[in-house]
């Protein structure tokens, strides 16, 4: 496997994300103008960007990680990582790893005690994955649908 880098998502490549995304389930891609607005809102925190995972040039994934204070953990920041997606032409290469190994590097460097993620409960690989990598199961996760 060659080397894995992280680098934020250009406007220019809000179709490539999309379809990457989509990947994730089988989805068709949501609406490009919609995808670009998320972009642009997330441009607006700091610390919340969305990377493609490259090797040799090569857009293997992506993902999406803001790190952010927090009043725990002595006034710490805390980081979190979402919409992991690795191509289903990449997986089982190493890449996944590579990619959430730079996501904890780069959340260490901007000053995260931690990072988290969530998983879907049916993403029973994913969970295994995360095992493997380490990754503690940490309390239970609450959600609940709002009317937006």
């Amino acid at each position: 496997m060659s080397t894995l880098t992280l680098r934020p998502v250009r406007e220019d490549e809000l179709a490539l994300l999309a379809e990457i995304l989509a990947e994730l389930d089988g989805d068709a891609p949501e609406p490009l103008d919609r995808v670009r607005h998320t972009w642009e809102a997330m441009q607006a925190y700091p610390d919340y960007h969305c990377y493609f995972a490259e090797a040799e040039g090569v857009v293997v994934g992506t993902l999406s990680l803001i790190v952010f204070p927090v009043f725990s953990h002595r006034l710490a920041r805390d980081a979190i990582v979402e919409a992991v997606v690795i191509r289903p032409s990449f997986r089982g290469k190493g890449f996944g790893r590579s990619m959430l190994q730079a996501a904890i590097e780069l959340a260490g460097s901007k000053g995260a005690y931690k990072l988290a993620l969530s998983s879907n409960l049916r993403r029973l690989d994913a969970h295994r994955f995360y095992d493997g990598m380490g990754f503690a199961r940490h309390g239970v996760s609450f959600a609940i649908e709002t009317t937006a």
